[in-house]
């Protein structure tokens, strides 16, 4: 039996527009490239990546640390998952695309960072070198986790909701997306927390994550279209919401987003409990 070129980003039964043979190049061609500028950033002197950290860092303080607060906060999983509830009701395979990077990305942050248990910033350099926003934080700095999370949903928002990135509203999408998933990644160098490199490899593998959520949401689009599921998943986040207002805030400046965020959960949950009641 031949294989389709589309394969295996075919979108079945799921109603998104298959993904044909250039498609799939494209969108893995991006996480190869940056793992390519990773390597080279390591065949580089550390005195060179400790003077981009150091630059970097300069450069994002000139704008204001609650700038940079909010931003890094969009890292956290259980905020960035709150805030994109609202998808349930317009395009409900980008989130479970979302839920469904959780595992691949999860386990290549874990493995990475216990295995080479990398110093951060703070552990290296001398803390007047540098702008520290937030907990002072020592080890397990490769990679970044937040750029894991950023990068891993903005591959599955848009690989399960751009059916061409030739069409000028796809691509707005496209670099909508991408600035703001780059704007979070390279908050954890303005508020000390990370080394570029960090970054770099946390991207990369963040985006392959997002492609593994969306391969599973193409091919298997029952999960996500029943009802049962999707009611499931706002009633959990809008509950994961609450707790977000309660836990211990290391970034005080980043309230408001915590707020929006549970805004935004509990305010999906009420659309679409009255959207399952025909209201």
């Amino acid at each position: 039996m031949q294989i389709p070129l589309s394969y295996p980003f075919a979108a079945a039964s799921s109603g998104m527009t298959p993904w044909r043979r250039m498609q799939w190049l494209a969108w893995t061609a991006l996480p190869l490239a940056v793992l390519l500028l990773g390597l080279w950033l390591l065949a580089q002197p550390l005195s060179a990546q400790l003077g981009l950290f150091l630059w970097l860092n300069r450069q994002a303080a000139a704008l204001p640390t609650a700038l940079w607060s909010c931003a890094t906060m969009l890292g956290d999983t259980t905020v960035l998952f709150a805030l994109m509830t609202p998808l349930l009701l317009w395009r409900p395979q980008a989130l479970m695309a979302s839920l469904a990077a959780v595992p691949l990305g999860g386990l290549f942050s874990v493995i990475a960072k216990r295995g080479f248990d990398t110093p951060r910033p703070a552990a290296v350099l001398d803390l007047d070198q540098f702008q520290v926003i937030g907990p002072l934080l020592m080890g397990h700095s490769f990679p970044s986790g937040h750029s894991i999370t950023a990068f891993a949903a903005a591959a599955a928002v848009l690989a399960t909701s751009t059916p061409s990135i030739r069409s000028r509203r796809c691509g707005a999408l496209l670099i909508a997306v991408l600035a703001l998933a780059a704007t979070v990644s390279l908050s954890r160098v303005a508020v000390g927390a990370h080394w570029p490199l960090d970054l770099v490899f946390g991207a990369g593998g963040g985006w392959l994550a997002g492609l593994s959520g969306a391969l599973l949401t193409r091919r298997f689009p029952a999960w996500w279209r029943g009802a049962r599921s999707q009611g499931l998943l706002a009633v959990g986040l809008a509950a994961a919401s609450i707790w977000l207002l309660w836990r211990p805030l290391d970034h005080p400046q980043a309230a408001p987003v915590l707020w929006l965020a549970a805004a935004s959960s509990w305010g999906a949950l009420l659309a679409l409990s009255w959207r399952r009641l025909g209201l």
